[in-house]
């Protein structure tokens, strides 16, 4: 007997079909619960990032707020004040230090006369010559006397030399004398002539060399440390190297300028001094140095430690 009326069935194909759909349905939901999980993972990470710095603020301040309680305090009130009196203090300090310094370059500049010059001159003047004066200072030596004949002042003056008592050669100044020859009563006499000389210069002593620190400051110009002082052959030559910088009591300063025995260097010589880092040259006497300098300010710190 025939049945009428339809009946669904399902091929293969189709059952494989939602095999596959529900297959791929599982995995698309694996891979969202790992995507969820890993997002939830993100979050928990940044929100303890978050609490923590959150936490180090609050602790940070809390130090701020008991350092300024603590600098607040009747303890540190004086503070300021006690800095800027131990300063002036320090200054103060400086400054009688300076002074003795420069009393002591004093003394060594002042040099002491050779004390064999005298017995040199005395065994070296010729017969025919004696010495009317003579004046020895710790520099200089003036000679003044009277010969007979021309060269005697010459060779005189020649001794000195080989013997190293002048700083440079020098040559005698002579004149002939008159007086006698035609006075009243006086015969003329052309055999007897005489010859006034004079031989004078700078003995060979040592040069001192004095080297001095300065700060220009709003309240004027105040000297960094003692003058020091070194001494030196005459005709050496000296150096004074590092002074684009000095620091002292903590506080840095850079060079502003340079006088060398009351004269200022012009702007093309300092730029050549500061670049060779150093002062040199040859000790014809004594030299006396002074440099100046400014603080070095926190933003040229900054820069000069970022080149």
């Amino acid at each position: 007997m025939t049945l009428f009326g339809s009946k669904k069935g399902y091929s293969k194909s189709d059952i494989n079909f939602f095999e596959e759909f529900t297959a791929s349905a599982r995995k698309q939901t694996q891979v969202l619960a790992v995507v969820v999980f890993v997002g939830i993972i993100a979050i928990g990470l940044c929100l303890a990032v978050l609490a923590y710095y959150i936490f180090r603020n609050l602790s940070v301040q809390k130090d701020i707020d008991d350092l300024n309680a603590t600098l607040a305090s009747d303890e540190y009130a004086g503070l300021e004040l006690r800095s800027q009196s131990l300063q002036q203090e320090i200054n103060d300090k400086n400054q009688y230090f300076y002074t003795l310094t420069e009393m002591r370059r004093i003394v060594d500049e002042t040099a002491a006369a050779p004390v064999d010059i005298a017995e040199l001159i005395g065994d070296n003047i010729p017969s025919d010559a004696y010495v009317d004066s003579y004046t020895l200072t710790g520099t200089s030596l003036t000679l003044q006397g009277v010969t007979f004949s021309y060269y005697d002042a010459a060779n005189i003056a020649y001794m000195l030399n080989e013997s190293d008592v002048f700083a440079n050669y020098v040559a005698p100044n002579l004149e002939r004398d008159d007086t006698m020859n035609g006075a009243e009563g006086v015969e003329e006499n052309p055999i007897d002539i005489y010859y006034d000389f004079t031989i004078s210069g700078n003995i060979v002593s040592d040069s001192v060399i004095s080297v001095v620190h300065y700060a220009n400051t709003e309240s004027g110009v105040i000297a960094l440390s003692g003058v020091s002082s070194q001494t030196v052959e005459a005709g050496a030559e000296y150096e004074i190297q590092g002074i684009n910088t000095y620091t002292v009591n903590g506080v840095n300063y850079s060079l502003a300028s340079v006088v060398i025995n009351e004269t200022a260097l012009t702007p093309a010589e300092f730029a050549s001094v500061s670049a060779a880092d150093k002062v040199s040259g040859i000790a014809n006497g004594n030299v006396e140095i002074v440099l100046y300098y400014n603080v070095v300010t926190v933003a040229e710190a900054e820069e000069g430690s970022a080149e």
